[in-house]
């Protein structure tokens, strides 16, 4: 009974939809919810349904996705599947204020709804490198802005940071001291297939790398060159992206850890790497990737079709931050979820993809590193035999 009332009131939230052929979509869904439901099919299919809608025909159609993602998740909850959460659209709230360009640094610096510019101070406005306009624009919405209750006023209080530098700070060394050694916290996925997890950077890091490569991004705008800022001219696979060598002070910043986990990584590879041949594959590595809003992952493929190399990929946002995500392997069958600043290394053809992002922001640091192996079958040009070569 609580079912069949759920996806009638999912059929009177679908009526508020103006395009004809969404409406006749989403009634779709629900009738399907309302069969299935006693057949106790709806938690698989709906899910998979659900995430074939694709960001483009979302564009294309114009209507309220929040009417549709709300049809469709009372009808789940009818059946107990549980709905896809959707994460504030922060963006939607900037463009209404006429502020969308300013998203990338605000999110970075914690902004997540369009009530927490309440809480930037002018210092913080200065740092992130604002225009006169947008500066502008940013105080008119925060004078506008009211608290309207305690609860809300609770949900404001976010700590918001523009500062980018700190979070790598290391302690003066003596002439005879040692580099203190960062814990990666390696674990082993898959020994068979050389699949590995660890940490990176810290929360602290990773929000640092966020705000330095955002705020380069919003400078870039006015220039307008390609590979300036946010880009999808240079990688194939992902639509936003940025080289870490055009955002001021990042590799410097960085360089030491990296140095230590090229040094890491040929213990997790038993002996198999000749010493001292681990390197970034070419100065376009590290890269940072972005994905904003909804938006379908990366399709299966492998990272080099000629060389066994090595893949890095780190995630920059915190989890709540998006929804979705997180890296299919085939080998394995198993979608690899990591949490802010964790890391996931494998080899590069290794067949995987990149699950959709539902939504929110995700960003990750990628790179990928050239190697020569001990066994020298395994440096020919050919993936196949490599890959057959490394499991024997």
């Amino acid at each position: 009974m609580m079912s069949f009332l759920s996806c009638i009131a999912a059929i009177i939230k679908i009526k508020q939809i103006t395009h004809k052929s969404m409406k006749m979509y989403c009634m779709a869904l629900v009738a399907a919810a309302t069969v299935w439901s006693v057949c106790g099919l709806l938690p698989t299919a709906l899910h998979t349904t659900n995430t074939r809608i694709s960001a483009s025909r979302h564009r294309l159609l114009g209507y309220d996705q929040s009417l549709l993602y709300s049809s469709v998740a009372t009808a789940a909850t009818a059946t107990g599947s549980s709905p896809i959460p959707i994460i504030n659209d922060l963006q939607s709230e900037l463009n209404a204020e006429g502020l969308g360009l300013c998203h990338g640094i605000l999110h970075a610096s914690g902004v997540r709804r369009l009530s927490d510019l309440k809480a930037l101070t002018p210092d913080q406005i200065t740092r992130m490198g604002v225009d006169n306009f947008d500066s502008r624009e940013l105080v008119r919405v925060m004078n506008k802005l009211t608290f309207r209750n305690d609860g809300e006023q609770q949900q404001q209080q976010r700590k918001l940071s523009a500062l980018v530098d700190g979070a790598f700070d290391r302690p003066s060394l003596g002439r005879f001291d040692v580099i203190p050694r960062q814990d990666f916290e390696m674990q082993v996925i898959c020994a068979k297939n050389d699949i590995f997890k660890g940490r990176l950077f810290t929360v602290e890091q990773c929000e640092q790398l966020n705000r330095m490569a955002e705020y380069h991004a919003y400078k870039s705008i006015a220039t307008n060159s390609i590979g300036a800022g946010w880009t999808n001219e240079i990688y194939t696979l992902t639509a936003q992206h940025m080289q870490c060598k055009n955002v001021p002070g990042m590799l410097s910043t960085t360089r030491h850890i990296f140095d230590q986990l090229k040094r890491e990584l040929y213990p997790l590879f038993n002996g198999r790497i000749v010493p001292c041949s681990i390197e970034f594959e070419s100065d376009s590595e590290p890269h940072l990737v972005k994905y904003d809003g909804k938006a379908k992952g990366t399709e299966m493929h492998t990272d080099n079709s000629e060389y066994i190399y090595i893949t890095l990929n780190v995630v920059l946002s915190d989890d709540t931050d998006f929804s979705g995500g997180g890296t299919y392997i085939e080998a394995i069958d198993e979608t690899i979820h990591l949490k802010q600043g964790e890391m996931l290394i494998h080899l590069g053809d290794l067949e995987h993809a990149g699950r959709d992002i539902h939504s929110g922001v995700r960003r990750l640091l990628i790179s990928f590193f050239t190697c020569q192996w001990e066994d020298a079958k395994l440096n020919i040009p050919n993936s196949e035999i490599s890959r057959e070569a490394l499991a024997a």
